[in-house]
């Protein structure tokens, strides 16, 4: 019996969403060469004076591109930056567009999408499928490998992004938004058995539900990628190089596995690399703007194809920019300030490192208190039990739990994680359910707390101090279920009470300031000094981003009441910042990367959480106002308007 062939295809609008996204990248980064290039022509051969004549709105167009009268063979230096640029988002484009094709199966093979074509796959050339799966089993990602004949070397890529072992085969992605996912999975299966019987050397395909990718477990499931599971793997216990060792009745050192931890170390080895690039390129600018002689020399002329720099270099073509920049032109860069925004980026870029690499730390329980790893320094810092000040609990669910142990003790830079936990102060770092011997150490640590409040010591443990953010970002959909229960309860939070404003109003000016804290960093660490138009701008993209919470609450209960309900009346305002909380984390994402000076990705970090936007307001209309299909689409697309807004503004004022 053959197997019928059939065709599976992924959501037009998944296939749309990725295609314009691509196609944005295209064009902006051509446009920029685009650009350099007419800059370049205009410098050597003029600008087209009598096109400009003719058709006078040009004008403002050629005015605004500017002229580079930099000679022929300087050119070069000058092009690499854009002309690279172009390249990563072609290449990106390539990757993108392929990484979710269309599949057809049939009793000879697979037929995967390419680039327009379709490339042959004999079933006895699939090797193994690695499968990644959400905490509830729903929603799925695997990666098809396969031999080195049948895929091109691009598809080596899919297995380097799925980030699980050295094993980098050509591969592609199929996930369970593919249209009968089931039945494509149970055909692979089938007939490569089938294959396998009928041929001597063809081998049935490896199902590897234990290969899961870290990358796509965060991506599909943050409460399973910070969830324990059973017979997994840790990383390697440090050895606690300074202080004693642990007594004998403790327990081994707590460690989280090597997913988690190699995240952490990727990213602060990464923020390693790009900050000392970045100090170096500051320096570079300054250097090229005090020494003339430097100026065409690549290392130097990072900054050469852009227009405020011409100016400055061919005003001052045979000597130094004055050191506290050019007078009555403060829109020109002033080497003094270079070196200022310099200090200032290692000095936030060595806060961001060290929280990073604290923020999910190995621990051990000892008899002096729970001994906390620093990686960075190689070394065990203990905090005793008497300095604990709060151990607080958030129960997502039976396996995944989450902990903040707060402590003086602990460095200054951990104030971050408890303000992002509960909006606190004290030093903290989070403990999750995925570490290693997590229910030994607790009880001990329990154990050791609860004797010292029966003791008369202040209360430490805080089991109903839940973090409001975590539990919305990890089970958004239980977390909105109680709250809207809580305040369906109480027939009074049908109008809006001044006790439950002010603290609603808190987090939206938190969920508001981070476009605006973006603002700040692009003015002060920029080659201009600020002034107090930037200021001014950041507090005005502060406040327009505050009066989203007035501006989609209102509406909703406007559409709502005209809709047939009303029943709930104003108990979405005082709701609807809490639920968004969870957007903070991707905008922070965007701060650091605007630290870091990594161009682009704080736009889209900032695209990201204008998705996750949409999820959580989506999620939320359904559950506080039951609403469905078109309409809760409608309710999530409020507020990304307002956050599009937003964004627009920021990108015209930064």
């Amino acid at each position: 019996m053959y197997q019928t062939e059939s065709v599976h295809t992924y959501p037009r609008m998944l296939i749309s969403a990725i295609a314009w996204l691509c196609t944005l990248l295209v064009v902006l980064t051509s446009a920029q060469v685009g650009f350099m290039l007419l800059r370049a022509f205009w410098g050597l051969y003029g600008q087209p004076e009598g096109l400009v004549t003719e058709l006078p709105v040009l004008g403002s167009v050629v005015s605004w591109i500017g002229t580079d009268t930099r000679p022929y063979d300087q050119l070069g230096p000058v092009l690499i930056g854009p002309l690279l640029l172009a390249a990563l988002a072609l290449f990106t484009t390539l990757i993108l567009r392929n990484a979710f094709p269309a599949v057809r199966s049939s009793s000879q093979g697979l037929l995967v999408e390419f680039a327009g074509a379709w490339l042959p796959i004999p079933w006895e050339h699939v090797l193994a499928v690695k499968v990644t799966e959400d905490h509830a089993s729903e929603h799925f990602v695997l990666l098809v490998q396969t031999d080195k004949q049948h895929l091109t070397a691009w598809h080596r890529i899919y297995s380097l992004f799925y980030a699980h072992g050295l094993n980098w085969q050509p591969a592609f992605y199929v996930t369970s938004s593919i249209s009968e996912f089931d039945a494509l999975i149970q055909t692979m299966i089938s007939e490569s058995e089938r294959t396998a019987r009928a041929s001597e050397t063809a081998r049935p395909i490896q199902l590897q539900e234990d290969a899961q990718s870290p990358v796509f477990r965060l991506i599909l499931s943050p409460k399973a990628f910070f969830s324990h599971t059973p017979h997994e793997g840790h990383a390697s216990s440090p050895k606690p190089p300074v202080l004693a060792a642990a007594p004998v009745d403790s327990v081994a050192a707590s460690v989280y596995p090597a997913r988690i931890t190699g995240l952490i170390k990727a990213t602060v080895i990464g923020l390693v690399i790009v900050t000392i690039l970045r100090y170096l390129g500051f320096w570079a600018h300054f250097l090229a703007l005090e020494f003339p002689a430097l100026r065409w020399i690549p290392l130097f002329n990072w900054r050469g194809g852009d227009p405020a720099y011409t100016q400055l270099f061919n005003a001052y073509a045979t000597s130094a920019v004055p050191f506290m920049g050019v007078p009555d032109r403060p829109d020109l860069p002033a080497p003094w300030w270079i070196l200022v925004a310099a200090h200032l980026m290692v000095l936030l870029s060595v806060a961001v490192i060290f929280w990073i690499s604290h923020l999910l730390p190995a621990l051990e329980i000892r008899e002096q208190g729970i001994a906390v790893y620093d990686w960075l320094r190689r070394r065990w810092r203990v905090v005793p039990w008497n300095r604990i000040q709060a151990l607080k609990l958030t129960e997502i669910s039976e396996e995944s739990q989450v902990l903040l142990l707060q402590s003086r003790a602990l460095p200054l830079s951990q104030s971050l994680t408890s303000l992002l936990y509960d909006g606190s102060f004290t030093p903290g770092v989070v403990i999750t359910s995925a570490i290693s011997n997590f229910q030994p150490m607790l009880e001990q640590a329990l154990g050791q707390i609860v004797a010292l409040e029966e003791a008369g010591g202040p209360t430490v443990l805080q089991q109903e101090a839940r973090s409001r953010l975590l539990w919305h970002a990890m089970d958004d959909r239980t977390a909105l279920a109680e709250m809207v229960s809580a305040v369906r309860a109480d027939p009074d939070t049908r109008t809006l009470q001044p006790a439950t404003l002010l603290p609603a109003g808190l987090l939206m000016a938190a969920l508001a300031l981070p476009p605006a804290l973006l603002v700040l960093l692009a003015g002060l660490l920029g080659d201009v000094v600020p002034g107090w138009g930037m200021l001014f701008a950041a507090l005005g993209i502060w406040i327009f981003g505050m009066l989203e919470w007035p501006a989609i609450t209102y509406g909703s209960t406007i559409l709502d009441a005209k809709t047939g309900g009303g029943e709930d009346g104003y108990r979405a305002v005082p709701l609807y910042p809490i639920s968004q909380l969870p957007r903070l984390l991707p905008l922070l994402v965007a701060i650091v990367a605007q630290i870091a000076g990594i161009v682009v990705l704080p736009v889209l970090a900032w695209i990201g959480a204008m998705v996750w936007t949409f999820w959580l307001a989506r999620n939320f209309w359904e559950a506080l106002y039951e609403w469905r299909d078109s309409q809760a689409i409608l309710g999530g697309l409020l507020p990304i308007v307002w956050q599009l807004l937003v964004l627009i503004v920021y990108l015209v004022v930064g």
